[in-house]
């Protein structure tokens, strides 16, 4: 295992649910799956179901689950799986014992602090947050933040990618593959970047996310991606995002059955089509508003049906991924952050492996650099937290206690001097007297985290790839904006 994925390796998580609980909702999953079934509008997909053993009538999309084919099906998942950096140094096991982070990445505007508004974001703003997560020393994961309003539509999602493979050397999650063409160039451009596509099945560089149509609905079009990725062993983030009251049942309970059937059903489709395709039980749920139904991410049930959704990932014994930031707060700030660190910290006490959304508020739609750093800041803290301490010979110092004596003083031990290198020291906030901090200017956080992304955007330079390996990226996305 790397320094780096040491660095991120928390204590053994809690359980919210019983096994009763946990299987309870797996078999109303089950019961859905099997009386109603999931509509796939992937025509390719519900032949490799069939053919599977689930009932598909001519002329419908409709798709029935015997129990049997769902187990069956669900045996040929891969347990564990390392999502791969362009180096091993940045490789990152998911044995459910780690807290890793991702950027987000549904993006549309930017939020610009001086003139306290927002702007469309561009390709630009992609570069500059890939530079940003390649150096967060607790960032694990980078995924393209926002849509590039400045190139053509149709190749958004690879000049995104394109964008991140060039300034990252960490693992690259993509989320809004809308066909198979553009999986197919994804594909190619890490395949380029790895030294083939045998290469790519072996080392999962780059892994996607398929967002399910609550309730009980798989899109067509990013079916057939999702086939892509299986083909090519890409790692699927199943992400069901059904809102309580909404897309599902009011009830927290019922909410998670329908999240829980859509996700076997792509776990499904998935090994339909390739058996041993990495799938992971990730899911991006919440709770609405009951004066207007607005989306309420962050909120109290959202947070318990992430809960819900790492603990049924724990039952099916699936790697997992959850919406762990996203607050609806309006700009960044002091809601975004309260928000985040709540919603964190019940994914890192749970078992969240993988937990999304550093960097934007307002749903996951506004990027702002300073909320990335504040984000960033709150991770920290919850490693440090959740990898808690040892209790040993060494670290109870009873010698040392005793030598100091009554009234004595440890400043000088060597014993503290060794231990002051893992002290965790804040990125944004001084922790100096009042009047030391008003001297310096009494600048607040969110301008600290300004000054930090512009030194950091200055001085770091990440790992280039080689000049002709760019080139081929170039020629892949020309060849998606012909096709």
């Amino acid at each position: 295992m790397s320094a780096f994925s040491e660095r991120f390796k928390i204590r053994k998580p809690y359980d919210l649910l019983s096994e009763k609980e946990r299987r309870a909702i797996h078999e109303g999953a089950l019961d859905v799956m099997e009386k109603t079934g999931v509509r796939i509008h992937s025509a390719a997909a519900r032949k490799d179901l069939k053919a599977a053993g689930a009932v598909v009538k001519e002329g419908s999309a409709d798709v029935r689950f015997p129990r049997d084919v769902v187990a069956d099906l669900l045996r040929l998942a891969p347990k564990e799986l390392t999502l791969a950096g362009r180096t091993k140094e940045f490789d990152l096991p998911m044995t459910g014992d780690h807290f890793y982070t991702t950027m987000d990445g549904c993006g549309v505007a930017v939020w610009e602090a001086e003139t306290n508004s927002r702007r469309e974001s561009v390709l630009e703003d992609i570069r500059r947050t890939a530079v940003l997560g390649d150096w967060l020393p607790y960032l694990s994961i980078y995924e393209p933040m926002v849509v590039a309003h400045d190139v053509p539509e149709k190749v958004h999602v690879a000049m995104g990618v394109k964008t991140a493979l060039e300034n990252t050397s960490k693992h690259i999650l993509s989320e809004s593959t809308t066909n198979a063409s553009e999986a197919r160039a994804q594909v190619a451009m890490a395949s380029e970047v790895l030294g083939g596509t045998e290469e790519l099945r072996k080392r999962h560089l780059l892994s996607a996310m398929l967002c399910t149509i609550s309730p009980l609905s798989v899109d067509g079009a990013a079916s057939d991606a999702a086939l892509v990725w299986a083909e090519n062993h890409v790692p699927v983030h199943i992400t069901g995002m059904a809102q309580t009251g909404v897309s599902g049942p009011a009830s927290i309970a019922g909410d998670l059955v329908v999240n829980h059937a859509e996700t076997l059903a792509v776990v499904s489709m998935l090994e339909a089509h390739e058996p041993g395709a990495p799938a992971i039980y990730g899911s991006v749920l919440s709770s609405m508003d009951p004066r207007t139904g607005a989306y309420m991410g962050s909120s109290p049930e959202s947070d318990l049906l992430a809960i819900g959704s790492i603990e049924m990932a724990k039952y099916l014994g699936l790697p997992d991924s959850v919406g762990g930031y996203g607050s609806t707060a309006k700009v960044p700030g002091v809601q975004a952050s309260l928000e985040h660190m709540l919603s964190a910290v019940v994914c890192a006490n749970y078992g969240g492996e993988v937990v999304n959304g550093l960097g934007e508020p307002a749903g996951s739609t506004l990027l702002s650099y300073e909320q990335i750093l504040l984000d960033h800041e709150i991770a920290a803290m919850i490693v440090k937290v959740y990898q808690g301490f040892r209790v040993d010979e060494d670290e109870l110092a009873v010698d040392l206690i005793e030598n100091v004596g009554i009234g004595g003083s440890y400043l000088a031990q060597r014993h503290t001097l060794e231990r002051m290198r893992d002290i965790s020291v804040p990125m944004l906030w001084d922790t100096s007297p009042y009047d030391q901090w008003a001297a310096k200017g009494k600048k607040d956080p969110m301008a600290v985290a300004r000054e930090k992304t512009e030194w950091i955007l200055k001085n770091h330079a990440p790992e280039p790839l080689p000049k002709g390996t760019i080139a081929q990226l170039d020629r892949i996305v020309k060849g998606l904006a012909k096709e």
